[in-house]
């Protein structure tokens, strides 16, 4: 079962600070898991054997044992299938009131692509919820990474039996949604789907079913918060149990970068170490403790995070070491199996955790972000970035405009090419003569030119900037 969340805690400031918010948690944590089965005879890391759940506090509760996984009940042994899951699923809907199960598309070969909304007394309609406070898990859209969808299917139960106060008041508040995407690729234990895509490298060009389910949901429930989570290939430079990222995407609104950096750092990294394990940023290759080369982590805006951010929403990306990171792991695959779920759920967790803290704010700034992006459209002020990064600028004169495009004019064929895939991203525009004028002074603002300028590497056309308004 879930830790537990203290909304009186003090607003994380530092990883620090983070790390001693998390330190109340941890060992709920441990001896919750021990109480469902999923430890055995191992320990959480940093932490005593929790041996069995005498040390949860009475408003916590074992997951009842009609509802444990394949996986839980294998102690890390297996994974469980996608048709065991989607089974799971539907008796977790029957199960519960909190929880409700629906199908927001059907994969490449058919199969459903699952949507679960959690809430208390029960999940809020999308029409309401989108008004207010929503929570998406994004569940291993690469189909050879368990880990999060195991997290995922543990994290929904879990909110569904809870009586803790704090849980209840999150879910009371927000709904959190969980997305179960790929099930071709999980099927096959590939990457890709089953048009052999990368699903996440889709969410400018909307190519598969998988990543357009996705963008409909961003689209629809506008989320504030998301994770994504992931796994990672280790190697001697790069061995940490969670790494973490935010958006780095230069058209993110400024506000949404920080509030994701800080979620991704303080929160989540820091819901990681208190449990004893070991958190980073992705992308970045450490030696003796010193970073001395960053490998990935760039601005690519239809990687989901960053897609999430030029949406504004509060994203982060969650990866999980799927390599053994010790011995022990290495002679025992239960055990690292084990390892990589509890840390992409404590990562969730730390989602949670920010949203139930940070609940106002989060709803108040991405309403801004949008307005912000809005009038920047509508005054051609700010800069747009075709490249560069939070944490890199753009060395050619190609890669970024300081005099901003009124809008972009298509033409007649490339109105008729493009229009669905603008319609799923929430694009407007406007029909004329030569075709059609897209505004810049919308709220998708950030991606328009990313979707539609010859300068943008991802475009789905080349329409014409237009000058005067």
């Amino acid at each position: 079962m879930s830790p537990q969340l203290t909304s009186s805690s003090p607003r994380p400031r530092s990883r620090r600070a983070g790390r001693r918010l998390g330190a109340a948690v941890a060992a709920l944590t441990a001896s919750a898991a021990a109480a469902a089965g999923l430890w055995g005879a191992s320990p959480a890391p940093g932490q005593a054997n929790p041996g069995g759940g005498s040390d949860m506090p009475e408003t916590l509760q074992a997951a009842p044992a009609t509802l444990r996984t394949p996986f839980e009940v294998s102690n890390g042994a297996r994974w469980t299938t996608v048709a065991e899951s989607q089974r799971f699923w539907r008796q977790l809907d029957r199960s519960s009131d909190r929880v409700r199960v629906t199908r927001v598309g059907r994969s490449v070969e058919g199969r459903p692509l699952q949507l679960v909304a959690v809430g208390d007394p029960a999940p809020a309609p999308r029409s309401q919820a989108a008004d207010e406070s929503v929570l998406l898990y994004t569940c291993s859209v690469h189909g050879d990474e368990n880990s999060g969808r195991e997290a995922c299917m543990r994290l929904a139960r879990d909110m569904s039996t809870t009586t803790d106060p704090a849980w209840r008041r999150l879910l009371r508040d927000t709904t959190v949604l969980f997305i179960n995407l790929n099930p071709d690729g999980w099927a096959a234990n590939t990457r890709q789907n089953a048009q052999g895509l990368d699903v996440n490298r889709d969410y400018m060009a909307l190519q598969s079913p998988e990543a357009r389910a996705v963008v409909k949901v961003i689209r629809d429930w506008k989320p504030d918060v998301l994770n994504d989570l992931h796994e990672y290939g280790s190697n001697p430079y790069y061995r940490t149990d969670l790494l973490q990222l935010w958006p780095r995407n230069r058209q993110t609104d400024r506000t949404i970068h920080d509030l994701a950096q800080q979620m991704s750092e303080d929160y989540a990294g820091g819901q990681v170490e208190a449990s004893g394990y070991t958190a980073g940023e992705y992308g970045i290759y450490v030696k003796d403790g010193e970073p001395f080369r960053q490998v990935a982590g760039d601005e690519q805006g239809r990687i989901l995070r960053n897609y999430a951010g030029l949406q504004h929403v509060v994203g982060m990306l969650s990866e999980t070491a799927g390599d053994a990171l010790t011995p022990e792991e290495e002679a025992d695959e239960a055990l690292r199996n084990r390892r990589r779920v509890e840390v992409n759920y404590l990562s969730a967790v730390g989602s949670a955790h920010f949203t139930l803290e940070n609940r106002d704010t989060l709803i108040r700034e991405t309403a801004a972000a949008a307005q912000r992006v809005t009038e920047e459209g509508a005054t051609r002020s700010g800069v747009v970035y075709f490249a560069g990064q939070d944490n890199r600028l753009p060395t050619e004169a190609s890669e970024v405009e300081p005099e901003p495009m009124c809008g972009y004019q298509l033409t007649a064929e490339q109105r008729r090419s493009v229009a669905p895939t603008l319609r799923l991203h929430g694009i407007t525009w406007r029909t004329n003569a030569q075709g059609a004028y897209v505004t810049m002074a919308q709220e998708d603002q950030p991606l328009i030119p990313l979707l539609l300028d010859a300068r943008s590497e991802y475009r789905i056309t080349e329409a014409t900037p237009v000058e005067a308004c």
